[in-house]
């Protein structure tokens, strides 16, 4: 999820529209810069509460008989996670708003937009949904591939406040939809104790999350440098009570 998120801010190119703007002043496109990059640390900064809780949990694992004991709050991390399913949406609303201006500025940013958006949703629609529904994906590949991996593989871990009943094979069958051809998903819950800790350490040590949300934090503080070059707090600040940060599903 963290390489589908970098591959969403690459695209903005803060930048481009810098350069493009220097011909242009427009405050409104200014002031939405300004919420995507505060939205982008928000982001960066539930990540890296999510990381180090999850490793927290992971170092804290200790096995006695039947029962498995580790420094984790369910709850808590499914908070967490709709949290940033909400940082997402706004985020995607704030971008695509911008895109949409940018493209009668400039055609240029056409091929930006489509990007994006491919679909009637966007390249983070996926990812919302698997946050908001207490899960926390392990694949990392961009918009190609997600939520798949390179392999075709599903991964993920799933919070719930208690074991769930349900039939798994049968979640796990409508999990990324039914097209009658067979998947193949690991969705491993906090509760299922071995095989969580093992997709937990697999993913530590395969995909180095850390290193990825560094990645994104650098790539962040560029585009802050390119704000603060480019526009004066008059310019950030004057229309930022007009922008949306939400969708209304009313209108």
């Amino acid at each position: 999820m963290l390489e589908l998120f970098k591959f969403f801010l690459k695209k903005i190119d803060f930048l481009a529209i810098a350069e493009m703007l220097r011909k242009r002043k427009n405050r409104m496109v200014a002031a939405r810069l300004h919420l995507i990059l505060v939205k982008s640390y928000e982001i960066i900064e539930l990540y890296r509460v999510l990381l180090d809780e999850l490793k927290t949990a992971l170092a804290s694992h200790q096995r006695a008989e039947d029962r498995h004991h580790f420094s984790l709050h369910p709850d808590r991390i499914i908070y967490l996670l709709e949290l940033q399913a909400s940082n997402l949406e706004v985020m995607e609303t704030l971008t695509f708003d911008l895109m949409h201006e940018l493209q009668i500025l400039d055609h240029k940013f056409a091929e930006a937009y489509r990007e994006l958006l491919p679909s009637k949703f966007g390249i983070l629609f996926e990812a919302q949904g698997l946050l908001a529904g207490g899960r926390l994906s392990l694949v990392e590949s961009g918009p190609q591939y997600f939520p798949a991996d390179v392999y075709g593989e599903y991964r993920t871990l799933w919070f719930t406040s208690d074991a769930p009943q349900q039939d798994r094979r049968e979640v796990e069958k409508y999990l990324y939809g039914w097209s009658g051809e067979e998947k193949t998903i690991i969705d491993v819950n906090v509760h299922d104790g071995d095989a969580f800790f093992h997709e937990l350490n697999r993913y530590w040590e395969k995909e180095d999350p850390e290193k990825r949300l560094q990645e994104i934090e650098e790539l962040t503080e560029k585009y802050k440098d390119v704000l603060l070059q480019n526009f004066s707090i008059e310019d950030i600040l004057s229309d930022i009570g007009k922008l949306r940060r939400y969708q209304s599903w009313a209108k």
